[in-house]
Order: C-alpha cells, then sequence, then structure tokens
C-alpha cells in the first residue's frame, strides 16, 4: 500500500470533525484561532504534499548510446525504455509517461534524442547529414524543454566517453544561456557519468571491493570536474568521495553523480542509483516528491521524507504557543499527530487511513477498546504525549508532536517499538 489520493478527502473530514469534538469545550474564539493556527496549516500541508501533487517531470539530454534508457529503467526499476547497443534508437523525444499501480504513483520522463549523432535513428525515415543532425539535434532540446516543462535535467554521459566530449558542454552551455535569456529561468541539471563499471576493467567491480576500480572513478570526477567543467565542488558524501560531487552555487551543473545503471534477468550491475535519487529528490518542487518517492520504494529517501514531515508538523504544533491553554486541553493538538501519524504509515507503504495511526497505538501496547473511533485513539494518543507545567507552550508542543513522529517512524519504517519519551531524551542530549 500507499498514500492514496482519493482518500485523502475522507481522512481530512474526519479529523476536522475530531477537531471539532477535542476542543469543544473551549470558547468559540480560542477554538477558531487554534483551528487556524494548527489545523488549518496542517491540512494545507496535506493537500500540497497528496492532493495537490503531481508526477516529477524529468527530461534526459546526451547522446544516443550513452545509456539513457538504460536510466530510466534502473531509476525506475522497471523496463520502460527501449536499449539501443550503439544506434540511435530515437527520433525526436519520446515521453514516457509511466505508472506505477501499486504506489499510486506515475513519472514524466522525456528521452531526448542524442545531441551529435554521426548516424541516424534505426527509425528514422530521412536521411541528415552531420551538421543537420547536430543543429536539429540543439533545436529539438530548446523547443522540448519549452514544451514539457521539465523539473529537472539528467545530463548523461558514458563514463568511458567523457575525455571526448568537451564539445558537447560547450554547446550544452550555450543553450542554457539562450533558454535563459528566453525564459528567465532553466531547471537544474545534474551530469549522471553512466556506465563508470566500463572503466578500466569491467570485471573489476564492485568498486567498494575494487581498489583500483574506485581510484579510476575518483580520477574522473576530478578530471570532470577541475579540468573540463572547471567548477568548485564538495563531495556529497564526505565518506565515500566516489559517490559524487555536488557544485557550488551559480554553476552551470548542480552534480556530477557517477553511476552504474544496467540491469537484466541474469545480470544486475546498477550501482549509485540511490544516491542519484535522492539527489534529484532534493532538488524537485515539493508538489513532485510524492510520486517520485512512493514509486521507487527506497526505504532510505521514504525515511528521509518521513523525518522532514516531522519536523514540518512539529513547527505546525508549535504554533499553539501563542495562544496559551492549560495541559488539560493538550488534545487539540491530536488532530495534527494523527494527520501525521498517517502520513508516516503512508510513506512506509502501509494504508492511508486512520486505521493506520490505530496500528501505530496498538503497538504501543494501548488498549483502545473494541469500540474504536477517532476520538477514542485521541484520548490513547493524550497518554504518550510527555508534558510538564500547567499550560501548553510552544516548545511543548513540538517536543511532543516531534517524539510522536519519531516513535511512528521507528515503528513503521524499523518494524520497533519505541516509546516517544526515548526521543525526548535523545532531542536532549
Amino acid at each position: 500500500m500507499a498514500i492514496d489520493r482519493n482518500k485523502t478527502k475522507t481522512l481530512v473530514e474526519e479529523i476536522n470533525n475530531l477537531f471539532n469534538e477535542v476542543a469543544g469545550s473551549l470558547p468559540g474564539e480560542v477554538r477558531e484561532k487554534l483551528k487556524n493556527v494548527i489545523l488549518g496549516p496542517a491540512v494545507k500541508e496535506i493537500e500540497k504534499f497528496v492532493s495537490e501533487s503531481r508526477p516529477p517531470v524529468m527530461f534526459l539530454v546526451g547522446r544516443s548510446g550513452h545509456g539513457k534508457s538504460s536510466l530510466i529503467n534502473a531509476l525506475t526499476n522497471k523496463k520502460v525504455a527501449e536499449v539501443g547497443d550503439v544506434k540511435p534508437t530515437t527520433e525526436g523525444s519520446i515521453l514516457h509517461s509511466i505508472t506505477f499501480e501499486e504506489t499510486y504513483s506515475s513519472w514524466d520522463i522525456i528521452d531526448s534524442r542524442g545531441l551529435f549523432e554521426t548516424t541516424k535513428p534505426e527509425k528514422a525515415s530521412i536521411e541528415n547529414t552531420k551538421e543537420q543532425l547536430k543543429e536539429n539535434a540543439k533545436e529539438q532540446l530548446k523547443q522540448d524543454l519549452r514544451k514539457y516543462k521539465p523539473d529537472i535535467i539528467l545530463h548523461v554521459i558514458a563514463a568511458p566517453e567523457t575525455r571526448n566530449l568537451e564539445q558537447d558542454f560547450v554547446v550544452y552551455k550555450k543553450i542554457q544561456r539562450q533558454l535563459k535569456e528566453e525564459l528567465g529561468a532553466i531547471p537544474p541539471t545534474i551530469i549522471v557519468l553512466n556506465k563508470i563499471d566500463t572503466i578500466g576493467n569491467p570485471r573489476d567491480w564492485p568498486p567498494e571491493k575494487n581498489a583500483r576500480k574506485a581510484g579510476l572513478i575518483k580520477e574522473l570526477l576530478n578530471y570532470m570536474s577541475e579540468e573540463v567543467l572547471k567548477l568548485k565542488y564538495e563531495k556529497i558524501d564526505l565518506n565515500y568521495p566516489i559517490k559524487g560531487y555536488k557544485f557550488l552555487k551559480d554553476s552551470d551543473y548542480l552534480a556530477i553523480i557517477p553511476v552504474s545503471s544496467y540491469w537484466d534477468d541474469e545480470r544486475d550491475d546498477r550501482w549509485n542509483i540511490e544516491t542519484l535519487s535522492m539527489f534529484i529528490g532534493e532538488h524537485l518542487p515539493k508538489f513532485a516528491l510524492l510520486d517520485f518517492y512512493q514509486a521507487q520504494r527506497r526505504k532510505k529517501l521514504l525515511k528521509n521524507l518521513s523525518t522532514s514531515l516531522i519536523k514540518r508538523f512539529s513547527t505546525i504544533a508549535a504554533g499553539i504557543g501563542a495562544i496559551p491553554i492549560p495541559i488539560a486541553d493538550i488534545a487539540v493538538l491530536i488532530p495534527l499527530q494523527i494527520l501525521m501519524i498517517t502520513l508516516i504509515g503512508g510513506l512506509s507503504c502501509r494504508e492511508f487511513s486512520k486505521e493506520t495511526a490505530l496500528e501505530f497505538i496498538s503497538a504501543a501496547a494501548i488498549n483502545v477498546g473494541t469500540a474504536f473511533g477517532l476520538r477514542g485513539l485521541a484520548r490513547q494518543l493524550v497518554k504518550l504525549i510527555p508534558v510538564g507545567g500547567s499550560v501548553i507552550s510552544a516548545g511543548i508542543a513540538y517536543t511532543g508532536t516531534y517524539a510522536i513522529g519519531k516513535s511512528a517512524e521507528a515503528y513503521f519504517f524499523e518494524g520497533e517499538v519505541k516509546k516517544p519519551e526515548e526521543f525526548i531524551n535523545e532531542k536532549n542530549n
């Protein structure tokens, strides 16, 4: 399972009804302020993240034969793109609208025709000269970027060919500048060094077990960054420099990331795809994150997204500090926290419903009885909130919500039952 948009409206209605119940004893003016400060932003967060979400749009540029189709297959974990050995397999750009039914997600990936081809695509019907192919490819790229409005561009280059392709970067920079002048802004671009397993001896794989291969990857990253692109950079992963470099601001590229994307029924040489996925996700607009992360079912990426949502909901909860109310009325935070728990469960591929919140509460050894309802869940969830003092402060609201979120995250992602108090101690330490 995963987060199903069709269930969002029902869940929000139930949460609104719950808020009206738990806040019913408060004065009308206070109740309305709380609704605007806490529930309103929480519901908007759901709407932005779920109801208004859309497929990510990724655009791949690069020469044919450099592995764009293989990269699409590796990222999606599906055989959705035709793979050609040497000759171009696309004439013009191809839109892959990919559906992931099991996770209620979809992606749009545009596979452009190769830049600077010296031969026609296998399916092409018109003979073109080398210069015509170059010019047509550049013009097609401009048209495609205007047409598809991608969120991010992946410039795919076969690692063994990098030392022969400096001119490609010169031309691509010219196209970037032209589009920036015409459109005012252009999507961020990541260089993907594909087929990294084929530099040196292909049998020396993976690099974690072959120091010479790791050395070749590092040398290539340094060469591309320092001599070809001439950009200042930082390591994406300080512990593993060969995972890629991210460039400092105001450069034409975001990062350079080496990957191996080939896989079939007999062999799986994919490597560093998760690093690429993580970096893409960090630079996608918020509306495109849900589909991007859910489709891949990559636990680490989904958990990172869960943690960011926990912090966001905790910050919203802290808004209660502006409207001091007695500790006895702390249940007004519960609707927000139930939304948060349900989102965390949905990201872990559980059902996107109030039953997911019940599963967490039950696992935490809280007996909710047989007559379960959201109000009953609220009464039980209050018992999990560690508080002190007589008035709900912003700190109490933030810390309690954060602790509950991390407790739910540990349960759904790691299968561990940890009390919220454990996370409060960690936070304080």
